[in-house]
């Protein structure tokens, strides 16, 4: 449907979550909300540390896309993760200890290259594949294909094992954070104009495993209690209800 046309029902959503494989909690949180019926996109991180659990509960999961959530940087301390391959055939991706850098900006200041960064994409890809994940769409961890070369190459990827490289959508706020997440949610919606909108959220439960997840100038717990937020969005069923009640329809990436 056109994003112009007038009336509630011009306006869709592509609801994604992110980092499936990266912890038990956030595996367990992500398939909760797909079951809630609103979630339709989950992008899943083959180098973290649950990614095997996650296989286990997304391979046969129906009614969602998955995608490849290209993962060439680690975070959290001090949990940690590397690459699919050797760590001696991606020398410029990982540190003294052969974990990814923590930031894009890290890589770019240290120099990296593009063709090992693009090698370790193609390994994961296949690995999600080899595992049974049907891939249909390819989108970034922490935003990574802005750095130099690497975007063009990640479409070019895209293009050639036939994956929607995820496009840049609008979002809209998400509101004062005090306020109930749904509410929340729909008073930013009933602002905006109709359009094609992308929600990315990161759910997990606020459990021990998350409150490890901490970085410099993230508060203890703050990761868990926002990702937490995300969860209880997207399982609450008065979010489906909303939906319905404004005709918003919630779209998988290749619907697009």
């Amino acid at each position: 449907m056109p994003s112009n046309e007038a009336g509630p029902s011009a306006t869709r959503i592509v609801f994604r979550a992110d980092d499936a494989g990266s912890s038990h909690s956030a595996n367990r949180a992500i398939v909760q909300a797909a079951h809630s019926g609103v979630l339709k996109n989950i992008s899943v991180m083959v180098p973290g540390p649950a990614f095997d659990a996650a296989v286990l509960l997304l391979k046969d999961l129906k009614g969602v896309s998955l995608g490849l959530h290209v993962t060439l940087n680690a975070e959290w301390d001090p949990i940690k993760w590397g690459p699919v391959l050797p760590r001696d055939q991606v020398p410029s991706l990982v540190d003294a200890k052969g974990y990814f850098h923590p930031a894009p900006m890290v890589m770019h200041q240290r120099g990296f290259s593009v063709d090992e960064a693009m090698a370790e994409v193609a390994a994961q890809l296949a690995d999600a594949r080899a595992q049974g994940l049907n891939i249909e769409y390819l989108d970034e961890h922490m935003g990574v294909g802005w750095l130099p070369g690497l975007g063009d190459a990640l479409a070019e990827l895209s293009q050639r094992e036939g994956l929607v490289y995820a496009p840049k959508l609008p979002g809209f706020p998400g509101g004062p954070e005090h306020v109930d997440p749904v509410c929340r949610f729909f008073g930013s919606l009933d602002a905006a104009a109709p359009d094609t909108y992308l929600i990315v959220t990161h759910p997990s439960f606020d459990s021990e495993e998350m409150r490890l997840c901490c970085a410099e100038g993230t508060p203890p717990g703050e990761v868990g209690r926002e990702r937490e937020r995300d969860r209880r969005l997207l399982t609450d069923p008065a979010l489906a209800e909303g939906l319905r009640e404004r005709e918003i329809t919630s779209i998988r990436y290749i619907d697009l």
